[in-house]
């Protein structure tokens, strides 16, 4: 289940990329006119069903009662940006209202400019362009067909629809009002969203590969992953207000490696710096209450794909406004107020090279957080081989003075993933609903720590020497050899040797007896689990945690124990690493540095 949730983040950051906007305004006492032009593209100029559309062109909103009127093959335009800044009008035409079960009607609509087509029609990043005959806005270009041929259909969510969202109390804005504190539809296969594409940079291309391959047939529908190259191109500076029609971008996360921003277009602005946007949700369905960083885009063109074009599209500038709820119909944004953000410092150590990195990451969207931590290391590394990596991370709340602190070992062929799921494991903890039952937790500060070592720093137990005859009563020294990774040898010893005691009850039974030798169970290394309990403590784990505190206390005490723990036991049978333990003698070591491996047994003679 916590590795779900981990892919979910992924698949969440990959949904930011395609959104949809608005070209023009209504007319209407809510909406507000624009002012001020911007210089036109020769490139759309020479388009002759491309047409430029000028700053004080004022659209008006066209409701569902009006549109119902509309005939088969009447004309619309679609209002969009192809390149640069300069929004432009595209032919298209009317061809029926359809029902698609998302509780308000789609408009079914038709490509008709030959030029677009040339270029790869509907294209991920069109999704919210407003939609409607010319002058008016009747919805938001949403949804598309894959693979499609000229003339490409499309469909379009009612500008109503859209606006009711506005209105809208999420589940998030009621549990604030609840707890009086500080808040924090399926496709068919006729059709598919027009993606929003996540542009990540930092990542390389085989990373995505894996992550497509970790979303095949999940429930994220709406955003698509890119590899971008880095920061965005000069953009044209523009100081007008935001129109319909305009790119906009949504930032999951910014940074020194990492940005993850999804594009779309906004299809209505009103005057109340509020505007909507996509004609669907920017995640899977709709997170209800968020606060996402909104940016000014620029585009770069489209980008022809066999399956779905896309627009090449880079954000620019400093956020304009926040995305406030995030529903079925599209999204809401607010102009002017900048959301909070939670800072999230790496520091990679490697020998003396010390490399230090730093992102922002939007509340609500805190499991971006594992994919940030292993995108950014694989791009410091420059390279995918075996290592070994010590993960610190330190974590400071809103609601609580403790910082809580964590630290993993972890040796692979490749770290990316080791690096993903611990990471996920930890801050899961506290911002999933569902798992932490104590208080809300806001996270003010994360740092991360990265030491990483060539060696693979494992070592597999070989052989526990016991004494000949050991005496009940007494105290008895035994040697567990171990044999470590090649990589890991220091001075030419092969081998290393490590001496435990064993306190033997005056009454333990003579004759034979087995001393057990062994580590702790991997799978409980990875995960965080361990199985092993004392039959005295009568199944005692603790009480719940009441706040924010108390799980803190209860994390860090159920933290794993050092992944080089050796641990010793005397009983009647041989004692694996998932067996029960009960009241056995038994002892531990740990060998610093290492992740240790196997087991080992042998049989003793107990005397008096």
């Amino acid at each position: 289940m916590k590795n779900i949730m981990t892919l979910i983040a992924i698949a969440i950051i990959s949904l930011c990329y395609f959104s949809c906007s608005s070209d023009e305004e209504p007319t209407d006492v809510d909406s507000i006119t624009m002012e001020g032009t911007l210089e036109v593209t020769p490139e759309v100029i020479e388009m002759a069903d491309v047409v430029p559309l000028t700053d004080d062109v004022v659209l008006e909103s066209m409701y569902e009662s009006e549109s119902e009127q509309l005939v088969d093959k009447t004309p619309v335009q679609i209002v969009t940006v192809l390149e640069g800044t300069q929004r432009v009008t595209i032919e298209a035409r009317f061809r029926g209202i359809r029902d698609f079960g998302f509780g308000f009607p789609l408009y079914e609509c038709e490509l008709m400019a030959e030029d677009v087509e040339k270029m790869g029609g509907i294209a991920a990043g069109m999704s919210g362009s407003p939609v409607g005959p010319p002058g008016k806005i009747m919805g938001a270009l949403a949804y598309g067909d894959y693979f499609s041929a000229a003339p490409t259909r499309f469909w379009v969510t009612a500008i109503d629809a859209m606006e009711s969202a506005r209105e809208h109390q999420t589940f998030g804005e009621e549990l604030a009002e609840h707890l009086a504190a500080a808040p924090s539809a399926r496709i068919n296969t006729v059709y598919a969203p027009v993606k929003t594409p996540l542009m990540i940079t930092g990542i390389k291309p085989n990373r995505l590969q894996h992550i497509e391959a970790y979303l095949k047939g999940s429930r994220f529908d709406y955003i698509e992953l890119f590899a971008d190259i880095g920061r965005a191109p000069t953009a044209p500076g523009t100081d007008r207000d935001l129109l319909a029609g305009d790119m906009i971008g949504v930032a999951v996360s910014t940074g020194d490696v990492v940005n993850a921003i999804g594009f779309g277009t906004v299809t209505q602005v009103y005057n109340n710096n509020t505007f909507v946007a996509f004609g669907h949700p920017f995640s899977a369905y709709g997170d209800g209450k968020t606060t996402l960083p909104v940016y000014r885009a620029v585009v770069n063109g489209l980008v022809p794909n066999l399956q779905s074009t896309y627009k090449s599209v880079s954000a620019y500038g400093d956020p304009i406004g926040t995305v406030t709820k995030d529903l079925i119909p599209g999204i809401v944004g607010e102009l002017g107020e900048v959301p909070d953000t939670i800072p999230f410092n790496i520091k990679y150590q490697r020998d003396k090279d010390v490399i230090r990195k730093k992102h922002q990451v939007a509340y609500g969207y805190e499991l971006y957080i594992p994919i940030i931590a292993a995108i950014t290391q694989d791009a410091i590394r420059l390279e995918t081989s075996p290592t070994t990596v010590e993960v610190t991370i330190e974590l400071g709340f809103k609601e609580s003075q403790k910082n809580y602190t964590e630290t993993f070992l972890s040796a692979s062929e490749d770290t990316f993933a080791d690096i993903f799921f611990n990471t996920q494991r930890i801050i899961s903890a506290f911002t999933d609903t569902f798992e932490n039952k104590a208080e809300k937790a806001t996270f003010t500060s994360i740092d991360m720590t990265i030491i990483e070592k060539p060696q693979i720093m494992t070592a597999t137990i070989q052989e526990v020497i016991a004494p000949d005859k050991i005496v009940r009563g007494t105290t008895a020294t035994f040697t567990v050899v171990l044999l470590p990774h090649w990589t890991a040898v220091q001075d030419g010893e092969r081998k290393i040797e490590k001496q435990i005691t064993l306190a033997i009850p005056s009454d333990y039974p003579t004759g034979d007896a087995w001393i057990s030798v062994f580590s702790e169970d991997p799978d409980d290394l990875f995960f965080g689990l361990d199985f092993d309990f004392d039959i005295d403590t009568d199944f005692d784990f603790g009480s719940l945690p009441e706040d924010l505190d108390e799980l803190i206390d209860k994390l860090e005490d159920e933290q794993n124990e050092a992944p080089g723990l050796i641990k010793i036991v005397l009983s009647d049978e041989i004692v694996f690493p998932d067996d029960f333990i009960f009241d056995e003698p038994e002892n531990e070591i740990t060998l610093e540095g290492f992740i240790v491996t196997g087991s080992e047994s042998d049989l003793v003679d107990i005397t008096q």
